[in-house]
């Protein structure tokens, strides 16, 4: 019976110790800085979606390994190898760059619609075909040696257009700057009001409580569990 105590109580030790763990790397995860030809890759194949451009753009995901960042771009997933950006700085929100678009002048004068392709060519399936009068969401660009494709969103349908019957995207990349600490909630004007004892408290020292209260219940089981017993005495 000792020893099956014993157990459960090292279990429930190692336990606290990684959950303190995962919540502050969920927490103090740092954002990706991108300079120069650096592609966003399909998170199974490996394939190239589209070229990122010189800026921020969002916190790593919680998965990541030791080849390859896992992130959101413009709401597009995908990975990046980590030998190619810098990661640096906290933030709590990362913008994007993505920007609604439509045909170009002369397009939208001589179609009636525009074809949407699985892949930067000529030669690659159509997916859909888009109205010239509907506009879509500028994601990203594709450069290949006949010319530039744009990776877009329409109506929630992932594609490539060309784009030379587009106009030109107008990216707004906004300066990154670094905030001291991620934040993780936001304390009220006066916390005694609503009676919580553990209002105003960050994330993370709330979460250290936590561990050290049920932490020193099991120590204090294994203390009695080992304790040295006394000598008992018996009557004739």
């Amino acid at each position: 019976m000792k020893k099956t105590i014993f157990i459960l109580a090292i279990i429930l030790l190692v336990l606290l110790s990684k959950g303190g763990e995962t919540a502050y790397a969920g927490t103090g995860t740092p954002h990706i800085i991108i300079s120069g030809d650096v592609w966003l890759l399909d998170e199974m194949s490996g394939e190239k979606l589209f070229l990122l451009p010189d800026t921020y753009f969002a916190r790593i995901n919680d998965s990541f390994d030791a080849e390859y960042y896992y992130v959101t771009f413009n709401g597009v997933s995908g990975k990046i190898s980590r030998n190619l950006v810098s990661a640096t700085g906290y933030h709590t929100t990362a913008k994007g760059t993505g920007v609604d678009m439509r045909v170009s002048d002369e397009t939208y004068s001589k179609y009636g619609s525009i074809r949407l392709r699985s892949a930067p060519s000529y030669a690659a399936k159509e997916i859909t075909q888009i109205p010239v009068e509907n506009g879509f969401y500028f994601v990203g660009k594709y450069p290949t040696d006949s010319g530039i494709w744009y990776y877009i969103n329409y109506s929630g349908v992932y594609g490539y257009i060309e784009s030379e019957i587009t106009n030109q995207p107008v990216l707004n990349i906004e300066d990154f700057i670094p905030e001291s600490a991620p934040v993780t909630n936001t304390p009220t004007d006066n916390p005694d009001t609503d009676g919580n004892i553990f209002s105003g408290i960050k994330g993370s020292e709330l979460r250290i409580i936590i561990i050290i209260g049920l932490s020193v219940p099991a120590v204090l089981m294994l203390f009695l569990l080992f304790r040295p017993s006394k000598s008992r005495k018996y009557y004739d």
